[in-house]
């Protein structure tokens, strides 16, 4: 039996993590890749573990592990597996708390809905801009759909083997790709986009732990244009600090 089931890979997930592992509290946390399991530091009292964790999987673990609280760290933009860890912990009757992530301010700025509507205006009349995407490798298929991707489009993913198959499996050049851990400074976002000699900035509203501000106002300082993804269920959740009060309320 483990007291707690943590999905993770995100900031929010590494220090709950952390806290989990200092109050040797038993537990396990799961996260999609290899890099972001090492990324953890494991104990005694928890376990780490890597890979995709189908719904059926899930279920197993659960009824193998029958925790006392399921929490849900993962990345905000990640919708589908928060929406399965919900439906599994309420077939099986188990307590789970979502992980909500500080959002900032997006006024002034263009915001989508979701990635199709971004790549329409991006194939629009300003269609030969240089575009600098920190949506992600998982966005690469959509990149390529850009009109003259190959010149135009730079994408900065994470440093893994799986990030990089994904960005070149879509037909993004490898030059035009940079593996990279962030978040990053205002001074390095900005010497990034400099280099590449982008004029448009891609991103995700990712809050305070994504380096989303130091994104932007470096791009404010170079006068590109920002578009950015909204983030969805923004509203959902806990804090940090309110996940950690419902973990040790959940052992006592």
């Amino acid at each position: 039996m483990t007291d707690i089931i943590l999905f993770g890979g995100t900031w929010e997930g590494r220090m709950l993590a952390d806290f989990l592992g200092e109050n040797d509290i038993s537990s396990m946390v799961s996260v999609v890749s290899e890099y972001g399991a090492s990324l953890l530091s494991g104990s005694q009292t928890l376990k780490i573990r890597s890979g995709v964790l189908p719904r059926e999987e899930m279920k197993e673990l659960f009824q193998r592990e029958m925790p006392r609280l399921v929490v849900d760290a993962t990345h905000p933009y990640a919708s589908h597996i928060s929406r399965t860890i919900q439906d599994v912990c309420c077939g099986l009757g188990i307590k789970h708390v979502s992980v909500k992530r500080e959002g900032s301010p997006t006024d002034g700025y263009m915001v989508f809905e979701d990635l199709d509507q971004m790549i329409d205006h991006l194939n629009g009349p300003d269609r030969n801009k240089v575009v600098f995407s920190t949506l992600g490798a998982k966005s690469s298929p959509s990149l390529a759909r850009i009109e003259g991707h190959g010149e135009r489009v730079f994408t900065r993913i994470l440093p893994s083997e799986e990030s990089l198959h994904q960005a070149l499996a879509a037909g993004i050049p490898p030059g035009h790709i940079i593996c990279m851990q962030g978040p990053f400074s205002r001074v390095i976002n900005e010497a990034m986009f400099r280099e590449t000699r982008a004029s448009v900035l891609l991103t995700k509203e990712s809050g305070k732990a994504g380096g989303f501000s130091e994104k932007v106002r470096a791009a404010d300082d170079l006068d590109m244009e920002v578009l950015i993804l909204r983030r969805p269920d923004a509203d959902r959740g806990v804090t940090v600090d309110e996940a950690k009060q419902m973990v040790l309320r959940a052992i006592e």
